[in-house]
C-alpha cells in the first residue's frame, strides 16, 4: 500500500486529492526539502548501492524520488541549474565515494599481495586427495556464489550461515593440505576494478555474468560514469561560489534587491523625522521670542 501511494504521489503529485483550487498551492517544488535532490540530477547512490557492500545507508531528510520535479528541474538550461548548486552538490559526493571505494580496491590488491608472499609450499597430494580438494573447492564456489546471492537480495542472516559453512569447507581444505588456502585458489583471486570485490580467475562464465550483472557491480558502474559524465559537463565548484537561489527558489539578487529598497525606505523615514524635529523646534524658538518684552 505505501509503495503504491509512493509512486501516485511521484507520478501525479501528493496534492493529487486536493480540490481543484487548492492543488498549486500545495504542489511540491523541486527545491522543497522533501525531494530528493540527487535524483533531480540524475543519480541517486542512496538507491542505486541500497542492499549492497557499499550501502550509504537512508536519506538524511526523508527525501523522496518525484519525477514530476524530475522533468520541471530537466526543464531548466544548463546555467539555471548551476545557481541551485545541486550539482556541484552530488559531483563532490561521489567524487568522495569513487575515492573511498579505489582505496579499498588498493588495500584489497596489498592484503592478496602479502598473502601471496607468506604463503607456503603446497604439499604433494595423492590422486584421492586431490581428487577430493577438488570437491571441496567445487562446494565452496557453489556456496560463494549463493551467498553472494543472498546478500544482494538483503537476506543478511541465510548469507552469514552459508558463509559459516564456506569457513568449515576451507577448514577442511587446509587440514587436507596444510596450507591456508593453496596455490590453486589465492593465486587466482583478483579484485574487480570497479566495485571491489574478489574475483577467480577460475570462475565459472555463469559466476562471472551474475557477477557483471550484478547490483553492486551496476551501481559503481553508474556512479562511475556519472562522475565521469559530470566532471565534463558541469565541473568542479568555482571558489567563493554561493547558491543564486534561496531556499525557496527565488533568485538571492531579488532578495537583495528588497532588502535594499527596506533600507532605503528606512532611511527615509528617518531623515523625514529628523526634518520634523527640526521644524518643531524652529516654532518653538519662535514661539519663544514672541514672548519676550524689551523694556526701553
Amino acid at each position: 500500500m505505501d509503495a503504491a501511494r509512493a509512486l501516485l504521489d511521484s507520478l501525479m503529485g501528493a496534492e493529487r486529492n486536493a480540490a481543484l483550487e487548492d492543488r498549486e498551492k500545495l504542489r511540491r517544488k523541486f527545491w522543497d526539502r522533501t525531494v530528493c535532490k540527487h535524483y533531480l540530477c540524475g543519480l541517486c547512490p542512496y538507491e542505486l548501492l541500497a542492499q549492497t557492500r557499499s550501502d550509504v545507508g537512508e536519506h538524511k531528510t526523508a527525501a523522496e524520488h518525484d519525477l514530476r520535479c524530475k522533468q520541471e528541474w530537466e526543464s531548466l538550461t544548463a546555467e539555471e541549474r548551476k545557481e541551485y548548486g545541486y550539482e556541484y552538490d552530488l559531483l563532490e559526493w561521489m567524487e568522495q565515494l569513487v575515492r573511498q571505494c579505489d582505496e579499498r580496491i588498493a588495500m584489497s590488491k596489498r592484503r592478496l599481495e602479502e598473502k601471496e608472499e607468506e604463503k607456503p609450499i603446497e604439499k604433494k597430494l595423492s590422486e584421492e586427495e586431490a581428487e577430493k580438494v577438488l570437491q571441496l573447492r567445487a562446494q565452496m564456489d557453489q556456496l560463494i556464489a549463493k551467498a553472494e546471492n543472498l546478500g544482494e537480495e538483503g537476506k543478511v542472516e541465510e548469507s552469514m550461515q552459508i558463509t559459516a559453512q564456506i569457513s568449515g569447507l576451507k577448514k577442511q581444505i587446509e587440514n587436507m593440505t596444510q596450507l591456508q588456502l593453496g596455490p590453486s585458489t589465492d593465486r587466482a583471486l583478483v579484485v574487480c576494478e570497479i566495485s571491489g570485490n574478489l574475483l577467480s580467475s577460475t570462475d565459472t562464465e555463469d559466476r562471472k555474468a551474475r557477477h557483471y550483472a550484478g547490483r553492486h557491480y551496476q551501481g559503481w558502474t553508474k556512479v562511475r560514469e556519472k562522475l565521469k559524465e559530470m566532471r565534463e559537463t558541469v565541473g568542479p565548484r568555482p571558489t567563493g561560489w554561493k547558491p543564486m537561489r534561496s531556499k525557496d527558489g527565488r533568485r538571492r539578487e531579488r532578495d537583495n534587491d528588497r532588502d535594499r529598497d527596506r533600507d532605503k525606505d528606512r532611511d527615509r523615514r528617518e531623515r523625514d523625522a529628523t526634518k520634523d524635529r527640526d521644524r518643531d523646534r524652529d516654532r518653538q524658538r519662535q514661539r519663544e521670542r514672541g514672548r519676550h518684552v524689551y523694556i526701553l
